[in-house]
């Protein structure tokens, strides 16, 4: 008992000295932490947060504020602040009533019978009625192809107006008529005497609407101020807009570094990196840009659905999106919008399976008889793919390799043509492919006939496909579209003709302290934009809010 007390002693007085430094070091951290914590308070005693009461957005040179001339970009994403339509896109595209109470289709005569909110008013105080609808049909097809919207009116025949809050829009044909035709700008009967008055009108354009913003003010050198209108029909905004205008859409974000922009959206591949040099924020919005797989619509190869299947099971469709695309897009089960009509999507409808996509190979003949790592059929016939791809397109390029890597490990013999854009043109005129790695943008209202008919540039052709597709492209309610195209999405997942990569994203961008609760969409860069704010660093008594603006 005595030599373990000894033991015990002779280790303190050897350790003693260690735990006082211990305790010292600790304790002079503690005391310095304080000594931080008053040190920043001492730096910035008066620091706090404001939030803004107006976004500051930006655009290039606007040709006209009138909707129905214009053929710019930002005056079709200004003008939805500012207008509302019959109808509207949700978030999945599918249609729905925007100035309208109820409805009624006729898929058989090409007909809508609409009856229209009550109460809505014009920002000039008129009230909204039947009779704007009819005025601004003919005023687009007044303006023919100068307006960006003559394609959809242009397939109106008339309108029959059968009061002020219901009409009845007939369409030439019935076999190309939708709600989608019908989600063009109203503008008001009282702002110009005629029609043609109004398609005509483009210098010193001043837009009445019923939109969510109010015009205020506009200088073509400068910069367009909105305002909200507080009589809107639906979610009222609080803040101003002030809307600089700038030589080149690229210098928002150098506009952001003096707080001359508050948000934009953008979409080049260099966002991400501009975010992090700058350090501003960003939220992740879906792009119309659809990267996908064609297969060749007659060579033997790929023939078979069956095949196509195989092959599509054989691709590791995570790993390219991830490595391939830099994790910039989502999956989706086919070429259509994500969630198309409300019909959800998992992305992973023939996703990755070694095993499986062998055993498909087996049942189409396929094995590898001679051990040699490629498969060979029946005669002894090597499974060769050839794929195409445009090498100028890094991310593209880099998918492609990584499917050829995927398919080889199949044991498909792959070729891979990297080929500059006019060859790449060549080869796809010339059908020097079994696969196309390719992608699209895709306009809002999904007509996609064309990648059915014959009519695309690899010239892939499937009646029933084309028939469904049509079906989408004549009148029917919201609910009925989506019935459409469940029955479309799981007669493509079948067939297989094309296989989807991914739906590449682009940014909402802002400065530090913007916020978004809703986000926008690629056809309305400013919808939901009540929901965005703006919270800036301030000392007492300073703010960068002008008198005006308070």
């Amino acid at each position: 008992m005595k030599d373990k007390l000894a033991i015990v002693v002779e280790f303190l007085k050897r350790t003693w000295l260690l735990l006082l430094v211990i305790v010292i070091v600790v304790a002079a951290g503690i005391s310095s932490v304080e000594i931080i914590k008053e040190e920043v308070l001492k730096i910035d005693p008066d620091v706090r947060y404001e939030e803004s009461k107006t976004l500051y957005l930006s655009c290039e040179s606007l040709d006209t504020l009138n909707p129905v001339l214009s053929k710019s970009e930002d005056v079709f994403h200004l003008s939805k602040l500012i207008y509302n339509s019959l109808f509207d896109y949700d978030e999945t595209l599918n249609v729905v009533p925007e100035l309208i109470d109820s409805y009624t289709v006729n898929t058989v005569r090409g007909l809508v019978s609409v009856k229209l909110k009550q109460g809505i008013a014009w920002h000039d105080g008129s009230t909204f009625t039947a009779k704007d609808i009819s005025y601004t049909v003919n005023a687009i097809q007044y303006a023919g192809t100068k307006s960006l919207y003559y394609d959809k009116a242009s397939k109106i025949s008339f309108v029959q107006i059968k009061g002020n809050y219901e009409a009845d829009i007939y369409f030439k044909n019935a076999y190309d008529a939708s709600l989608d035709d019908l989600t063009f700008p109203i503008l008001p009967s009282s702002q110009y005497a005629s029609a043609s008055q109004l398609a005509a009108a483009k210098d010193n354009f001043k837009p009445v609407g019923t939109g969510q913003y109010k015009y205020q003010s506009y200088d073509y050198l400068k910069k367009l101020k909105l305002k909200p209108n507080k009589d809107y029909f639906g979610s009222v905004a609080s803040k101003k807009l002030e809307v600089m205008i700038l030589p080149e859409k690229d210098l928002a974000s150098n506009m952001m570094e003096i707080n001359s922009v508050t948000c934009y959206v953008d979409s080049s591949s260099e966002r991400k990196s501009t975010v992090i040099d700058k350090n501003l924020t960003m939220y992740d919005i879906l792009s119309n840009q659809v990267e996908f797989l064609v297969f060749h619509p007659t060579r033997t190869s790929v023939r078979s659905s069956q095949m196509r299947k195989a092959i599509a099971t054989a691709i590791d469709e995570k790993n390219v999106l991830e490595n391939g695309y830099m994790n910039d897009g989502v999956l989706t089960d086919t070429i259509y919008y994500p969630n198309f009509c409300g019909v959800k999507d998992t992305g992973e409808y023939y996703s990755h399976d070694p095993e499986k996509a062998a055993q498909m190979l087996k049942e189409l003949g396929f094995e590898d008889r001679d051990k040699d790592g490629i498969l060979e059929d029946e005669n002894g016939k090597m499974a060769q793919l050839q794929i195409l791809v445009n090498r100028n397109n890094a991310t593209r390029l880099a998918a492609a390799r990584l499917i050829k890597k995927d398919l080889e490990n199949a044991g498909f013999m792959v070729t891979l043509d990297e080929l500059k854009w006019k060859d790449y043109q060549q080869a796809i005129s010339a059908g020097q492919y079994d696969i196309l790695v390719t992608g699209f943008s895709i306009d809002e209202q999904y007509d996609l006939r064309s990648f059915f008919n014959r009519k695309s540039e690899w010239r892939y052709y499937n009646a029933q496909l084309l028939t469904m597709a049509s079906e989408l492209e004549k009148l029917h309610t919201a609910e009925e579209y989506q019935t459409l195209f469940e029955e479309l999405k799981e007669a493509l997942l079948e067939e297989l003709p094309y296989y989807s990569l991914c739906y590449k994203k682009i940014g909402l961008v802002g400065v530090q302290g913007f916020t978004a609760s809703s986000l926008p969409v690629f056809n309305d860069h400013y919808k939901n934009i009540d929901t965005w704010g703006w919270s800036y660093m301030v000392e007492t008594g300073d703010s960068t809010e002008s008198e005006e603006d308070t």
